[in-house]
């Protein structure tokens, strides 16, 4: 698995799932959906409707018109594993045992959800009411939640417990997205757009509390993830100094988090 990628795309008229290796080849087709399986408001870098692989590699989490589905790593065997909950971005826990994901099913905005695997149990960890969580990821400790949550124009980066709890904005420019831990969860590796004439997306790296903020690309670049420590071995990053940036010291400016215990 650790040499494939899951995918959407349109090559065949409508989005679907598809699995290329690193080196271009064997590209395979995983859903034939006839309808399109991606909508049109999920098809941008704020949201991000990515597919996830389970712990072992052998199975794939996905979604198909607001319903989680989870089919072998092939294709095969797809079942539902929530229907009706208009979901976005499923991912799983370190342990398997819960899918995460986004959904507006009871709101205006896209909140964060928590559906426990064994009894289908639901959760919903946050409760904005006029911002939207985006491109949810989990750190590889799986004690951290990382997103963008974004209106309108603004977007900013945040991380919650597992639980959705201490809400943190890391990032203070109203203008982040993407983000993925990196160097096990030390650093977060994001995309922004610029200001003035340069609005173009690049990508930077910075702690994971915001500080020490260093671009990766000055000629474009977006929706980045951290390869594997073997190939940082022998490749390292060289990154280029910059001013040092203070994190934003309001752990939740915007929206606010549920009681965890309702």
């Amino acid at each position: 698995v650790g040499d494939q990628v899951i995918y959407w795309s349109n090559a065949e008229g409508s989005y679907n799932l598809w699995k290329i290796n690193l080196d271009g080849s064997n590209r395979v087709q995983l859903t034939f959906d006839q309808e399109t399986g991606l909508q049109t408001g999920d098809q941008n870098l704020l949201v991000n409707a990515a597919a996830s692989w389970s712990v072992d590699g052998k199975r794939i989490y996905y979604v198909i018109g607001g319903d989680i589905w989870v089919m072998d790593s092939d294709g095969y065997n797809p079942e539902t594993v929530l229907l009706g909950h208009k979901a976005l971005c499923p991912f799983l826990s370190s342990d398997g045992k819960i899918v995460y994901f986004i959904s507006d099913l009871d709101d205006a905005v896209k909140n964060l959800w928590a559906l426990t695997v064994s009894d289908k149990t639901l959760k919903k960890l946050t409760d904005y009411t006029d911002w939207n969580i985006g491109s949810p990821s989990l750190s590889s400790d799986g004690k951290k939640i990382l997103f963008n949550l974004y209106r309108a124009n603004t977007s900013q980066v945040y991380t919650v417990s597992a639980e959705g709890t201490d809400a943190l904005n890391i990032s203070n420019n109203n203008r982040s997205l993407c983000p993925k831990f990196a160097l096990k969860d030390r650093k977060i590796i994001y995309c922004a757009y610029g200001t003035g004439e340069d609005v173009a997306l690049n990508m930077f790296i910075m702690n994971n509390n915001g500080t020490e903020i260093k671009p990766l690309t000055t000629e474009g670049g977006s929706s980045p993830s951290w390869a594997p420590a073997r190939i940082l071995s022998i490749a390292p990053i060289s990154i280029p100094a910059t001013t040092t940036t203070p994190a934003p010291s309001l752990p939740t400016p915007v929206g606010s988090i549920s009681n965890p215990s309702k």
